[in-house]
């Protein structure tokens, strides 16, 4: 048997340094999606949760027992500054939620 071609080592490697096609360059690259942000807010949120359900408890409790005994005389300034700060936490979830 007789070998008719030799071409060398170098044109394979020659082939493998040209630049790449056009048709590779237009390919759109894939989105990625992780969840891990995700369950960061959420274990954030659960956290959050614990802390003020204590404190609202308690509050709640306060207001409660001043309210029977006839003492609770609330401002109105505190109490349009703590709607509108409820609002405005409300608003930014809602905001947050919807991506």
């Amino acid at each position: 048997m007789m070998i008719k071609n030799t071409t060398s080592v170098t044109s394979v490697e020659s082939a493998t340094n040209k630049p790449p096609k056009e048709e590779a360059l237009a390919r759109p690259r894939l989105d990625r999606v992780t969840t891990a942000e995700a369950q960061q807010v959420l274990a954030l949120a659960q956290s959050v949760k614990g802390k003020v359900s204590a404190s609202h408890s308690a509050m709640l409790a306060q207001i409660e027992s001043a309210i029977r005994s006839g003492t609770y005389s609330p401002s109105a300034g505190q109490l349009a500054n703590r709607l509108l700060a409820a609002a405005e936490i409300d608003a930014r979830i809602q905001a947050m939620m919807r991506g």
